[in-house]
């Protein structure tokens, strides 16, 4: 009988480990012993590559609900200077509704805030698209609000109202500028901000 090889569960190359995260092929005795690198590691920049191989292996692997506490983490405990994961972590977010719209703006706005990394076609794609996700998360909240003190009014609720329609019409007035600057369709950020303000003057910076 011939006889399996052996699994190899083991971490201490990480450049060997990067191709089959890449695919998402990871053995869970390796994702189990880079967890026990990640924890054990005393510099930063150990755990920014233990923690970039876990997050790449579980987006490959299709499994969101790893991948969501793994960027998480990434970003709250190592780095959220990287655009890039804060963008895809923005977008990721953007999808959960209302409830999670702080957490969309909070992301684009560090994303925004390291742009200078991207160029050309994806700086203004990249750009463009945090405008919008960040208007629309807080389109979202104002909706949100509306709902809430139609139900059952109060000062508390009437604050929470015009607090979020007051961040929407901010933010699709600064996405409804970069589309213009940037040469990019404004009638969907225009028609928001106009919503929002319930007066074009604002959004045209009058």
């Amino acid at each position: 009988m011939a006889s399996t090889a052996p699994v190899d569960n083991s971490c201490d190359n990480l450049t060997k480990l990067e191709p089959p995260a890449m695919l998402g092929k990871l053995t869970d005795g390796q994702t189990a012993c880079l967890e026990g690198a990640y924890t054990a590691a005393a510099k930063p920049t150990d755990k920014d590559k233990i923690s970039r191989i876990l997050m790449a292996n579980a987006y490959s692997k299709g499994d969101t609900k790893t991948w969501e506490k793994l960027i998480k983490r990434h970003l709250e405990e190592i780095d959220q200077s990287d655009p890039d994961l804060c963008y895809k972590y923005a977008v990721h977010l953007s999808k959960g509704g209302a409830g999670r719209a702080s957490g969309v703006i909070r992301w684009a706005n560090t994303a925004l805030d390291n742009r200078t990394v991207w160029t050309g076609d994806t700086y203004v794609s990249r750009v463009s698209g945090l405008y919008k996700l960040r208007a629309a998360a807080a389109q979202s909240m104002w909706k949100a609000s509306e709902e809430e003190h139609a139900k059952a009014p109060t000062e508390e609720t009437k604050k929470k109202v015009d607090e979020s329609r007051n961040t929407t019409k901010t933010f699709a007035r600064e996405w409804y500028e970069y589309c213009k600057q940037a040469g990019k369709d404004t009638t969907t950020a225009l028609q928001l901000c106009v919503s929002a303000a319930g007066t074009a003057d604002f959004c045209e910076g009058g």
